[in-house]
C-alpha cells in the first residue's frame, strides 16, 4: 500500500508540476488541463521504461528515442510547436528541482 501511495503523490505532484510548466510557457493553452497533465505524465513514465532509457542510462540510443517520444507526445498533447516543447522541458526541469528542493517530493519529471 506505501508503495501505491507513493505512486499516486508522485503522479499528482508531476501532473501539477507540467501543468505549471505549460501554463508557464504556453498561457491560456485550452489543452492545459490537470487532467491532461495526468494522462501525459503516467505516458511519459511508462515510455521512459519502455524506452530501457532508466536502465541503460550510459548508451545515447535509449535517450535520442526518449527524447524524441516526449516531444511528439508534449508537442501533439498540448498543441505547441518544437522550440515551445523545449521551453516546456526546460520550465519542468526547473519547477521539478524546485518541489524537490522545497517539498523533497521527486517529480516523474516527465518519465523519472
Amino acid at each position: 500500500m506505501n508503495h501505491f501511495l507513493s505512486f499516486v503523490v508522485r503522479l499528482v505532484v508531476s501532473a501539477a508540476v507540467l501543468w505549471l510548466a505549460v501554463a508557464w510557457v504556453s498561457p491560456g493553452n485550452p489543452a492545459n488541463t490537470f487532467g491532461t497533465a495526468v494522462l501525459v505524465s503516467l505516458v511519459l513514465s511508462i515510455a521512459y521504461y519502455v524506452t530501457l532509457a532508466k536502465f541503460l542510462w550510459f548508451l545515447l540510443l535509449p535517450w535520442l528515442l526518449y527524447v524524441f517520444i516526449w516531444l511528439a507526445v508534449v508537442m501533439g498533447t498540448y498543441g505547441v510547436g518544437f522550440w515551445r516543447a523545449l521551453l516546456v522541458a526546460i520550465a519542468l526541469a526547473l519547477l521539478s528541482w524546485i518541489v524537490q528542493g522545497i517539498f523533497g517530493v521527486r517529480t516523474f519529471r516527465s518519465g523519472e
